[in-house]
């Protein structure tokens, strides 16, 4: 299964529980509002109706009749329980002869017998009322605790496994990420299922595979070397430059980034003779070349005797001075199946000259690194 429709399993029918919790406890909670509303509305207000009425007879005044006669109407659009229309339409009965004969005992006796039935009717269905309200709000206490045991099963099942389904995978994939960093690129992760860090897995196999393919290759074996020369070329304390057959720079060391005044950026795979415009250092130490490549090369002789004849080269950098004799290395191989050469890059090295007090130079050739055209 997937993690995502795990996700929405768990998350959802945790939901579901929520809201169903929540209906049970407005359910409940409105039926204890309508038995309260039936308490208040039918049987209190009976029990008012008839105590006003018992006063009135109790003060025996005839002016107090129409508030009797008010009451009595009253009860008689309240009538909520068995037996309670007959004592009312006894009541009224009554009244009426009460009405017409004026004080009569016997009459009140009756009016007042049956004013105490109807109250004690309603007495005894506030009680009963009160116990279906109570058994009610048991009901309500006990779903919601169901329902919330259930949440909270639920919840603590996805705090448990969740999280540990989502987080293991992602340990092991961390470390076989680091074992792949380490160049230990036989490490292989295997997830169970098909969800998406099945999918992952498998995909990282793949990668760790072509890697240990590439690692157990040549190319991967030359590319080792050629960071193992580079590495060599710049850790160099003479100023080194690398170009290929048209005078591209392919490499150059920091000895000759700082003694020609120029940024790394600006060499990299730049041509000298773009830089030689700018920079006459450049442009001296790459002006034989430039010429070759216009024209004919001189021959490996009379380029080795033109540099041997050449003045040194006075650097001011990094406040002092340093003279240098420059030396070109024409690089050349014999491809596969041919049997002349080719010319493939040259090197230039600058060897700083150790002076001494007695050392007599030829008049150098001086360079700022600032210098430019």
């Amino acid at each position: 299964m997937k993690i995502k429709t795990k996700l929405t399993l768990g998350v959802g029918l945790l939901f579901l529980l929520i809201l169903a919790m929540s209906l049970v406890g407005a359910f409940y909670i409105n039926a204890l509002k309508q038995d309260t509303a039936n308490i208040l509305t039918a049987n209190y207000n009976t029990l008012q109706y008839c105590r006003f009425m018992l006063t009135i007879l109790e003060q025996d005044q005839k002016n107090d009749w129409q508030l009797f006669e008010s009451n009595l109407k009253s009860q008689e659009n309240n009538i909520t329980e068995i037996g309670e229309a007959r004592l009312t339409a006894s009541i009224r009965a009554n009244f009426e002869l009460l009405k017409k004969r004026g004080k009569n005992n016997l009459l009140e006796i009756a009016i007042r017998r049956n004013l105490l039935e109807i109250m004690n009717l309603n007495l005894q269905a506030i009680h009963r009322k009160s116990d279906i309200a109570g058994d009610t709000a048991d009901q309500a206490v006990f779903w919601i605790a169901v329902s919330g045991t259930l949440c909270f099963l639920i919840a603590f099942i996805l705090l448990v496994n969740l999280p540990a389904n989502i987080a293991n995978p992602i340990r092991e994939l961390t470390e076989s990420i680091q074992q792949i960093a380490a160049k230990n690129y036989s490490k292989r992760v295997h997830f169970e299922g098909h969800n998406e860090f099945g999918q992952l897995a498998k995909s990282f196999n793949t990668m760790a595979k072509k890697l240990e393919e590439y690692n157990n290759s040549n190319l991967a074996k030359l590319m080792m070397e050629k960071k193992r020369i580079e590495t060599l070329i710049n850790n160099m304390n003479d100023p080194v430059i690398g170009l290929d057959e048209n005078l591209k720079i392919i490499f150059v060391n920091r000895e000759a980034i700082k003694i020609s005044g120029l940024r790394e950026e600006e060499f990299l795979d730049a041509f000298v003779q773009d830089l030689a415009q700018k920079n006459d250092l450049i442009n001296a130490l790459t002006t034989d070349l430039m010429i070759g490549n216009e024209s004919e090369m001189l021959s490996v002789e009379n380029q080795a005797e033109a540099e041997n004849n050449a003045p040194p080269i006075k650097i001011f950098a990094e406040n002092k001075e340093s003279y240098f004799e420059k030396e070109t290395l024409h690089i050349s191989i014999i491809p596969t199946g041919e049997s002349k050469p080719r010319l493939v890059g040259h090197v230039i090295f600058c060897e700083m000259l150790r002076l001494t007090k007695n050392s007599i130079l030829p008049k150098p050739i001086l360079f700022l690194p600032s210098l430019t055209r």
